[in-house]
C-alpha cells in the first residue's frame, strides 16, 4: 500500500513519531520505535489507541503522543 509519514516533533523539535497518511484518508501513529500509537479512521471521523479503542471523535493522533 502506498502511505505517506509526516513527521511528529515535540516542542524542542526532537522527532517523537510520525503519522503515516493512507491513501483513503485513514492515519497510522507510530512513535521512534516503529510501534503504533494510534489510527484516525477518516471515514468515521474518530481517533482510536493502539488497543483499537475510541478515544476521541476528529482526528486527535497528535495528542496521544505529544
Amino acid at each position: 500500500m502506498n502511505t505517506k509519514a509526516t513527521a511528529i516533533h515535540d516542542r524542542a523539535g526532537n522527532v517523537v513519531g510520525h503519522v503515516e497518511n493512507q491513501p483513503n484518508g485513514d492515519q497510522v501513529l507510530r512513535d521512534t520505535q516503529d510501534q503504533v500509537r494510534g489510527y484516525y479512521d477518516a471515514k468515521g471521523d474518530y481517533t482510536r489507541d493502539a488497543d483499537q479503542n475510541i478515544v476521541a471523535k476528529g482526528n486527535k493522533l497528535r495528542s496521544l503522543i505529544c
